[in-house]
């Protein structure tokens, strides 16, 4: 499925502005922890990486787009936009806390904001591919698919190993029309049981059943036990009025698209 980027990767790279403290080994192993705990999705450990940290060290740009970045996928929308907004008091030139709180205004549905502190991010860390990714996603989930694809082409010239991206070019290739780059593209980005099911997907958003039904059918042969693909495919195949083949129809139940 279409998946924007997380922003841990630069954010490891980059020190925290004007905090003397950091040269205090237990600041410094704090921060560190709080990396990776959000770079391995782990929000509660790394808010309370965070806390001691803040306790200890006071804010800072970093910490703070940290913070926001854990409170924003655990839902907690407010207090992540008061922390980016924090941060970018401190620092006005935080890039990454511009790139994260544009992916906060589009969740919230506030595009306009959003491609503000996209196009920010973006003036500030030009070469930064995960930044053009989540614009390129933001473009596409607008409608704006033409200059998605640009975004997207750029993030993955850039990097052209962030699955992500290709993952999502993939998508937009298809919403042009183009499922031949499109499928090359998940190629790229995924191993071939789900790189067919993405496929499978872009067909299916399209109206185009009997490829879906296709990209699905060599999904679940791929892959026997990918239930993602084996939902989709048992749902198009009700959709066209078609028995599932013998070697398919039986297997792990599927349980969500």
């Amino acid at each position: 499925m279409i998946r924007r980027a997380g922003l841990v990767a630069l954010l490891a790279l980059c020190a925290c502005a004007g905090a003397g403290s950091r040269s205090r080994p237990l600041d410094e192993a704090r921060l560190a922890v709080a990396r990776a705990m959000v770079e391995h999705r782990a929000w509660n450990d790394a808010l309370l990486a965070l806390d001691r940290y803040h306790a200890s060290a006071g804010p800072c740009a970093e910490s703070l787009t940290l913070r926001g970045v854990a409170l924003r996928e655990r839902g907690v929308h407010e207090e992540a936009r008061a922390d980016f907004e924090h941060a970018l008091r401190l620092d006005g030139r935080w890039a990454p806390a511009h790139a994260a709180l544009a992916v906060l205004h589009d969740v919230d549905g506030a595009y306009d904001e959003g491609e503000r502190h996209h196009r920010k991010a973006l003036e500030l860390a030009p070469r930064n591919a995960s930044y053009w990714n989540d614009y390129g996603f933001a473009l596409f989930a607008r409608g704006r698919n033409d200059k998605a694809l640009q975004a997207l082409r750029k993030a993955v010239e850039l990097e052209p190993t962030l699955r992500r991206a290709r993952t999502n070019l993939g998508f937009a290739y298809a919403r042009a029309g183009d499922f031949t780059r499109a499928s090359q593209q998940f190629d790229l980005a995924e191993p071939p049981a789900e790189a067919r099911n993405n496929l499978g997907v872009a067909y299916e958003a399209a109206g185009l059943l009997a490829p879906a039904y296709d990209a699905y059918l060599a999904a679940v042969r791929a892959d026997p036990g990918l239930a993602r693909a084996r939902a989709n495919l048992a749902d198009v195949a009700r959709s066209l009025g078609r028995a599932l083949p013998a070697d398919v129809a039986t297997g792990p139940v599927a349980g969500g698209g």
